[in-house]
């Protein structure tokens, strides 16, 4: 084998593709950094595409999931791939900050920055919307978020109301730093702890909440609204996140979390 001076390598003699179980002449099949592999040119690249597909911000190992170095995916992977890998990646990152908010134009790239108590409205200069950005609706000028929900809705607005109806009838929560919609797999309970506890992971940011109480969750904070043995359940490999780490700090009063949680609501 060629080994790269980062880790990845080339095989100099025909091999097995560990994924399609096809022959691959040399040079035509890599070993990742992860030791993991062969996998053929083409695998490497529908796996790329299916991660993607599915969210993802990163492309991993399709054994171990340890993630792939960017420099080795540029050797693997077409520029386009690339390039939509970077823009999630930026998208995720943009969406994990607590004071940057989206326009809530659908398919709008503007990101502003919003302070605390500072008025949520936006006059998005890429789409020309004016959008209220703690609710997502069109600027309702003298209305609360609530107040403009219930009014009555024009026919462009009926699929946000539609959702919002949705998310209030199933009991489906918004991540508190990037608003996505987030569920647990058993709906008609998501409001208990009789399945599934209350520690969620956002599929779209990464932030770690409580599901009853919206407060966000550290490895060095917990609300006490679920035990703090309970851990998260990482939403793209199905694996277990431990919460605290190295005992953490004393948790804050659970009141503290929820007036936290209600003031980003608002």
């Amino acid at each position: 084998t060629t080994a790269s001076p980062h880790g990845m390598r080339l095989n100099t003699a025909q091999e097995t593709c560990g994924i399609c179980c096809d022959d691959v002449p040399p040079f035509r099949a890599v070993r990742l950094l992860c030791s993991h592999g062969w996998y053929c040119a083409q695998c490497v690249l529908r796996h790329a595409e299916a991660r993607l597909a599915s969210g993802a911000s990163s492309i991993v190992c399709p054994e171990c999931t340890a993630p792939l170095p960017e420099r080795d995916l540029r050797k693997l992977l077409p520029q386009h791939l690339i390039d939509r890998l970077l823009a999630r990646s930026l998208e995720q990152a943009v969406s994990s900050a607590a004071d940057l908010w989206a326009c809530p134009t659908p398919n709008c790239p503007m990101r502003v920055a919003l302070e605390d108590g500072g008025l949520p409205r936006l006059k998005c200069t890429l789409c020309g919307k004016t959008s209220c950005l703690r609710c997502g609706l069109p600027w309702h000028r003298g209305q609360s978020c609530e107040e403009a929900r219930r009014r009555p809705k024009r026919k462009r607005d009926e699929g946000m109301a539609e959702l919002m109806q949705w998310i209030e009838e199933t009991g489906t929560k918004q991540c508190p730093t990037c608003r996505m919609a987030v569920t647990k797999q058993k709906l008609e309970n998501q409001c208990t702890q009789y399945s599934e506890c209350h520690k969620m992971c956002c599929r779209n940011c990464d932030t770690k909440f409580c599901f009853k109480c919206l407060a966000v969750l550290d490895d060095k904070f917990t609300c006490g609204c679920t035990i703090n043995a309970h851990g998260f359940i990482d939403p793209r490999t199905g694996k277990r996140i431990n919460h605290l780490r190295g005992g953490g700090s004393k948790a804050k009063s659970k009141a503290a979390s929820k007036r936290a949680a209600a003031k980003r609501q608002r």
